[in-house]
């Protein structure tokens, strides 16, 4: 097993460190999943939009919403949904 050894950092300079290391690759991580759309199933969009799957399926009918199919299934884009 491979052994590091610090010199010369105390125990809070360390976890402080660390910290700074975490965060900056998690807003890395944040940042690249903004740019994305997500696609949410029949399921997940009624739920999100606290509605009836009648009513999705009559928004769907009348325009308001606009389905993505991939095969036989049907999506919705996340930015596409009116909150």
């Amino acid at each position: 097993m491979d052994q590091i050894y610090l010199q010369n950092i105390t125990k809070d300079e360390l976890v402080e460190e660390i910290k700074i290391s975490i965060i900056v690759e998690l807003k890395k991580i944040i940042s690249k999943e903004d740019g994305k759309d997500f696609l949410l199933s029949r399921r997940e969009t009624w739920e999100l939009l606290k509605i009836n799957e009648s009513t999705l399926n009559r928004w769907v009918k009348s325009g308001k919403l606009t389905p993505h199919y991939l095969g036989s299934k049907v999506y919705f884009k996340r930015s596409e949904i009116p909150l």
